[in-house]
């Protein structure tokens, strides 16, 4: 007599790691029914700063940065959203500026519209 030994994991599996698979949850105390599950909801509980908050923060903190040169850098926040824009002639100042941006408002909330202008062998 084979005994499967797959089959009563899948329902705990699902139970321990909060998902619930139609079909592998029937018998089985874990799960939750149908009509419990439809009423969870995400609740975001850690407090968003304001726009200008964000923006303001992302500013004071390369004004205040002596090795980043961000005089023709402005920033924007909408929606939670980073937006850096302007023109650097250093590719180290637009990866500083990206970089301190992303710190403050959190990966992948940042909108890189800056123009690199490298510098000419001649200075200009």
């Amino acid at each position: 007599m084979a005994v499967a030994h797959d089959a009563p994991a899948r329902p705990l599996l699902a139970g321990t790691l909060g998902v619930a698979v139609a079909g592998l949850c029937s018998g089985v105390a874990v799960c939750a029914p149908p009509a419990q599950q439809m009423q969870r909801e995400i609740v975001v509980t850690a407090p968003r700063p304001s726009d200008a908050l964000l923006a303001e923060k992302v500013t004071t903190a390369l004004q205040q940065d002596p090795y980043i040169f961000s005089d023709h850098v402005s920033v924007a926040a909408k929606n939670g959203v980073v937006r850096v824009s302007g023109v650097v002639r250093d590719l180290s100042d637009l990866f500083a500026i990206l970089g301190l941006a992303r710190r403050i408002a959190g990966n992948g909330r940042v909108v890189d519209e800056i123009e690199y202008i490298p510098i000419d062998d001649d200075g200009n």
